[in-house]
């Protein structure tokens, strides 16, 4: 393990160069980026310093690299990073012509400290010129060296360059955040749909549904309130849709290859998309009868209205992707698929099958007694739910929810959620539990069912037992603990268990014989998403386990560059090379005027228990470019080499 030489990360100095130290860092708990192929960084520039682990690193070069990488970055639209930047590089280019003194040095810093001043977003304030002020102030010499001609950069040397943000690391589809939002601000939706699209082939669809862990991570929170990321994504989606609907971008080559996708969610849409785009003919086998997965089948109206869903489908089609609904393959032969001339395979079967809940009677086919998802996904279809007087649904997820307001929709009179910890370990959106409460759903906590109460074969009643709980368990939340002699009972007409889903793994069943995991997913290699069978891929809920509709469609985005590797003998990689490093620490940004978040607006109570219109409104076109506004771009830059 090397020795870092010299950091000025995050502003703590740690300076090696005349000999270790007995506070020497390590390279690993500099948590440097890896390099594809393993090959070890010599020294690197980011947005909050310079780490230099070879002391013979040239940082000159680096120095001018970072300012390459950041002018592409700056948006110009104050002007002030922009010329600081164009204004530091021209310095140094002088110094490196021969036409420097040591007066550039205090230049520089002057250039840089007044950029970090007068810049009106966080990439120009902390970003841009940060780690080239360290740069200047501890490696001096090395600048002196350059000004009096005496060294020069090294010429034609090739650096790594990556940009995030704490809200794209915080996608799971890392998708360029800052820079749809900039789009919308500038009035170009269009534009900003197309970088949505290009990791995020369903945008309305995200843009309703999606949990938006990048607005937790948004730098605002510790300012007055996140950016309505979500919101924003919906806005590009529905400004489009409004104005006419723009098709996606035409085929540019045709490839030979075919690929066979089996199941036709939100990870075989995205994974369909793309290699159509690059080119392969692609045939999407679907067993219901509609395209979406459990978007179509597991998300109610009132949250994801048919019609968009239905809309970002018809796109896909148009690209010249095949779908063919209705088509369940009941045992999976790879044999004959590549007789019919497919190359690669696709596993994207989701996760459709409902867990037991560990209670007396859940298999006795009692009648009001029924699988969350099958409820989701038969009203889905069409078929039709005889409101009972009361409704219990076991579960604290986003399915239970979806489950509880459902039947408040039909007209049940009493809608209950059971669930075996408190609201503070329930894993359903904060958004949909407060709307739940809203429309009159009542919340029991810390009870787990033990027995459904049947007569007749009908669903009566439900005994339960109270709870306590623990310390925490795997999930990192505390685990439920039964407590003796607690038990009791509540009528009800009906129960639904919402506690979790799986695969349905009969496909293998057959002589193809894909290797799953001991908790019924398919295995498939992290990275590559290689299953154990040769040409055939798996990714998304069925190999995770149920996971948000942006981790599923992010799986296909990446199975999509797997295949078409593997199909071009190519080895993938994709590695993140801010793995590990902190990106929401910066130094200080200075000063932002608060400014709370453009609100929108919701279906009257009384009114949504009328039918399944959608209960949350958009963003205007002027709200939206208002709520952009907001944004702090918040890029981080890192260059290596």
């Amino acid at each position: 393990m090397n020795t870092v030489a010299f950091s000025s990360w995050n502003g703590k100095i740690l300076d090696n160069r005349k000999g270790a130290g007995t506070k020497a860092a390590k390279t690993a708990e500099m948590k440097l980026p890896v390099q594809p192929g393993g090959k070890k960084i010599a020294a690197l520039m980011g947005w909050n310093g310079v780490v230099v682990v070879d002391p013979k690193a040239d940082v000159l070069s680096l120095t001018m690299a970072y300012l390459k990488e950041a002018r592409k970055l700056s948006c110009g639209e104050c002007s002030v990073c922009m010329i600081g930047i164009d204004k530091v590089e021209a310095v140094l280019n002088g110094m490196a012509a021969g036409k420097g003194s040591r007066k550039d040095l205090a230049e520089i810093e002057t250039i840089a400290r007044g950029v970090a001043a007068n810049a009106k977003c966080n990439f120009g304030r902390a970003t841009a010129l940060t780690p080239v002020l360290d740069a200047v102030k501890h490696f001096k010499a090395e600048f002196t060296a350059l000004a009096e001609g005496k060294t020069k950069p090294v010429a034609g040397k090739s650096y790594g360059a990556a940009v995030t943000a704490p809200c794209m690391q915080a996608c799971p589809a890392g998708l360029d955040i800052p820079g749809y939002i900039e789009l919308i601000r500038n009035d170009r939706c269009g534009e900003s749909l197309n970088l949505i699209r290009e990791r995020c082939i369903l945008p309305g669809v995200i843009g309703r549904a999606c949990t938006h862990p990048c607005e937790s991570a948004c730098v605002r929170n510790a300012i007055d309130e996140p950016l309505a990321i979500r919101l924003l994504k919906r806005a590009a989606a529905d400004a489009d849709l409004a104005g006419g609907a723009s098709a996606l971008s035409a085929v540019v080559e045709d490839k030979k290859d075919k690929v066979a996708v089996i199941g036709a969610g939100p990870a075989g849409l995205a994974a369909s998309y793309h290699l159509r785009r690059m080119g392969y003919p692609v045939t999407v086998f679907e067993a219901l009868p509609r395209v979406g997965g459990m978007a179509t089948v597991g998300i109610p109206d009132y949250r994801l209205p048919k019609d968009v869903l239905n809309h970002e489908v018809d796109l896909i089609k148009r690209t010249g992707v095949t779908f063919k609904t209705n088509s369940r393959i009941e045992k999976l032969n790879w044999t004959d698929l590549k007789k019919q001339g497919y190359k690669a395979l696709f596993l994207a079967i989701g996760a459709h099958v409902g867990t037991k809940i560990g209670c007396e009677g859940e298999d006795a086919g009692y009648d009001g007694f029924v699988q969350g998802a099958e409820f989701l996904r038969n009203l889905s279809l069409g078929g039709k739910v005889a409101a009972r007087k009361k409704v219990v649904i076991i579960g604290g997820g986003n399915v239970a929810l979806d489950c509880a307001r459902s039947c408040a929709r039909l007209g049940f009179k009493e809608v209950e959620i059971l669930y075996r910890r408190s609201r503070a370990e329930m894993p359903a959106s904060s958004e949909e539990i407060r709307e739940a409460q809203e429309e009159g759903i009542r919340f029991n906590y810390l009870k787990a069912p033990v027995k459904i109460l049947a007569k007749d074969g009908k669903v009566t009643g439900l005994e339960y037992i109270k709870m306590k709980l623990g310390e925490p368990d795997q999930s990192g939340r505390r685990r439920p603990i039964p407590v003796k002699g607690s038990e009791a009972q509540m009528k009800t007409d009906m129960v639904i268990a919402a506690t979790g889903q799986r695969s349905d793994l009969a496909i293998f069943s057959g002589k193809d014989g894909v290797a799953t995991t001991d908790w019924g997913s398919i295995k498939a290699d992290p990275v590559t998403f290689k299953s154990s069978v040769e040409g055939i891929f798996a990714g998304g809920d069925c190999v995770s386990g149920p996971a948000t509709l942006i981790e599923a469609l992010n799986a296909g985005n990446k199975v999509a560059r797997s295949i078409d590797c593997a199909l071009q003998g190519k080895v993938f990689s994709d590695a993140d090379p801010f793995a590990g490093i902190d990106t929401g620490a910066q130094r200080d940004a200075g000063f932002v005027v608060k400014k709370t978040a453009s609100k929108v607006k919701f279906l009257d109570v009384a009114r949504r228990l009328e039918d399944v219109s959608e209960v949350e409104s958009g963003l205007n076109a002027a709200d939206a470019k208002a709520e952009a506004a907001r944004c702090l771009r918040c890029y981080r830059l890192m260059v290596w080499e």
